[in-house]
């Protein structure tokens, strides 16, 4: 009985895979790019007050124009010139929530810096704050 014709099948794989490992490099897998972060914004941010850079500080009369960069606490009011469609406004809170309320009875509240409210003809961005003092931009409404 001749065994090798069942030798051959059995060793056809073993050959080709030694053929196979010729001065040829190996194929790797491609590397993946790396990852990147997207580029910042190119349009400026304006950045919120803070109570020690606020431009006109604590002078409240510095808004009757309408604008105004100023540092308020409990009890301020802000007073707006007759050209400003608005009434004034008196500080009901300042601090981690700033509240806002005028002759009429409208209570604006807003918590945080970034926050935004508009009454009148003026809207207040609020910006940071420490204690019970916060520093607000306002500005005529858009």
């Amino acid at each position: 009985m001749n065994r090798s014709p069942l030798l051959v099948p059995a060793l056809l794989p073993a050959l080709l895979l030694t053929s196979c490992g010729g001065d040829e490099p190996a194929i790797t897998p491609p590397t993946p790019a790396p990852l990147t972060t997207p580029p910042p914004s190119a349009s400026p941010s304006q950045s919120v007050p803070l109570p020690s850079t606020a431009a006109d500080g604590r002078n409240l009369t510095a808004c009757q124009d309408g604008e105004c960069e100023v540092v308020v606490r409990k009890g301020d009011v802000l007073r707006f010139g007759a050209a400003i469609d608005t009434d004034p406004l008196t500080v009901l809170s300042a601090g981690d929530t700033f509240t806002v309320t005028d002759p009429s009875g409208f209570t604006a509240s807003v918590g945080g810096a970034g926050g935004r409210l508009q009454t009148g003809s003026v809207q207040i961005e609020v910006g940071e704050s420490a204690g019970n003092r916060t520093a607000i931009r306002i500005s005529p409404r858009p």
